[in-house]
């Protein structure tokens, strides 16, 4: 894949970057909805969404797919990144676990008074739907770049030539799971609530609660660094709990 990416001419790869970024953000976002729609009895939140909210989310999601397009198609073009014939599962863990250490502090910089604003876009959505996962603003999907794309150039440099397929996968997850994981419906059984198990996949609940209480659950799919760090909520799991057993929350100001 490495020698096929690299070789296609601009317009091509232009071409091909867009319709496998789209392509995936519609599928992906598709079955978030269809999933809200069959697990309607896993419902976390139970309160309307905010008036107009689609139309923002649509227009947060242009501002994510355009710049990401772009960057993508500038780093394989001008060869930031060196990709070689590494294990695509090795490269697929590296970024993964670099991602984790990346977005925490990323995510939580956000929050400060300082650059909040250009995090705000992505919180108008308190109770979240697929659309919410890629909606935000420029400057902040300009921050994810750096994730998908910095972050693998940078390891590539240091280390070794990254597998292209292990960065396409890394990528796909990443939109896969941000996409999905934003759905108001809890996916998730009571095994996520193991403190084990919630290290690497906490519930849906999890981020839910980041949108409905601002501060707390930093994480990527992860909840290792907000436990180090004290950024966890005390009352996440007895939540999750209710919201698997089919109550589903009815007010964003809601404790267990």
């Amino acid at each position: 894949m490495a020698t096929w990416l690299t070789g296609l001419s601009l317009p091509w790869l232009l071409l091909w970057v867009t319709a496998a970024f789209v392509g995936l953000s519609v599928l992906s976002t598709a079955l978030g909805f269809l999933l809200e729609r069959l697990l309607h009895r896993r419902q976390i939140w139970r309160v309307p969404l905010d008036p107009g909210q689609y139309r923002f989310e649509l227009r947060g999601n242009l501002n994510f797919l355009v710049v990401h397009v772009l960057v993508v198609v500038a780093a394989i073009h001008r060869d930031w990144l060196r990709l070689g014939d590494a294990s695509p599962a090795l490269t697929w863990v590296a970024l993964y676990f670099g991602f984790q250490l990346y977005y925490y502090p990323m995510h939580r910089a956000l929050h400060h008074r300082a650059l909040v604003r250009f995090h705000r876009w992505h919180h108008r959505s308190r109770v979240t739907t697929p659309l919410s996962g890629q909606s935000m603003s420029v400057v902040e999907a300009l921050g994810w770049t750096l994730g998908y794309v910095g972050l693998p150039a940078l390891f590539s440099q240091l280390f070794f030539p990254i597998s292209a397929e292990g960065w396409v996968a890394y990528l796909a997850f990443n939109v896969y799971g941000n996409i999905v994981g934003h759905a108001n419906v809890e996916l998730m059984s009571g095994v996520s609530r193991r403190r084990l198990v919630s290290l690497f996949t906490p519930p849906f609940v999890y981020h839910a609660l980041h949108h409905a209480r601002w501060t707390g659950h930093y994480g990527f799919a992860s909840s290792t660094l907000d436990r180090l760090l004290h950024t966890e909520f005390s009352d996440w799991r007895p939540i999750h709990e209710r919201v698997a057993a089919g109550r589903a929350l009815e007010s964003l100001k809601e404790r267990a």
